[in-house]
């Protein structure tokens, strides 16, 4: 935020409304949304001392690192539904500034958002995920590359788990050649992350058409 434009308006938390120093969140509430405990570097699941996890160790995953912000709890798990089925897009402003000031871009040429079905697209108006690395990019200075599409109307994930997640995401995603040309590390970009699977059937799909590609995962929280 300008200096100008906070002096005039000052920026007041979007979930107490009350006027805070910089962004627009309480910063105990940021402090509170941060894990409890050490992830393990590719998969962020809860790993002792932050180490690869026996499960990564035994079948590594294509995404080589996963970035999260937060733990999906607390009030960010309102906000996050806020901008998913409340069309609340101001929120991504705020949620990509949380996630610049957590992520390490260190080696990343471009952000990769997940897309949505046409169908989705349609009945949400607008992709969450595509909205969060527009920001992103403003704030890293990144490029945002639409690498994928989901040609396939997969069903919701919500209420599925890990194995059914996996199948259901089978041939989900599609590449867009030459897309991804010259590029050498990418960060596929979310909003929430449960199981991992999603991401790790869009990084399949780009490591089966570009191989030696680098990619990460970045998402704003993290279910667990």
């Amino acid at each position: 935020m300008h200096w100008l434009e906070r002096w005039i308006f000052p920026p007041r938390c979007v979930v107490t409304d009350e006027v805070t120093e910089d962004l627009d969140i309480n910063p105990e509430l940021v402090a509170k949304w941060r894990p409890r405990a050490e992830l393990c570097p590719r998969c962020a699941e809860i790993s002792p001392q932050g180490l690869v996890c026996g499960r990564c160790m035994r079948q590594p995953p294509v995404v080589c690192r996963t970035q999260i912000a937060f733990e999906f709890d607390h009030e960010l798990r309102a906000l996050v539904h806020q901008l998913k089925y409340g069309k609340q897009l101001h929120l991504t402003r705020l949620f990509a500034e949380l996630m610049a000031s957590r992520l390490n871009k260190q080696g990343i040429d471009a952000l990769v958002p997940i897309p949505l079905h046409r169908k989705r697209l349609h009945e949400r108006g607008y992709n969450q995920a595509l909205e969060i690395a527009r920001m992103l990019s403003k704030q890293l200075d990144l490029p945002v590359i639409h690498a994928l599409t989901r040609p396939r109307a997969t069903a919701s994930q919500t209420h599925l788990n890990a194995q059914q997640r996996k199948q259901n995401l089978k041939d989900a995603f599609v590449y867009q050649p030459k897309s991804l040309e010259r590029v050498k590390q990418i960060a596929l970009i979310d909003d929430v992350i449960t199981t991992g699977s999603t991401m790790q059937a869009a990084a399949q799909t780009l490591d089966r058409a570009q191989p030696g590609l680098v990619i990460q995962a970045w998402a704003l929280a993290k279910t667990f």
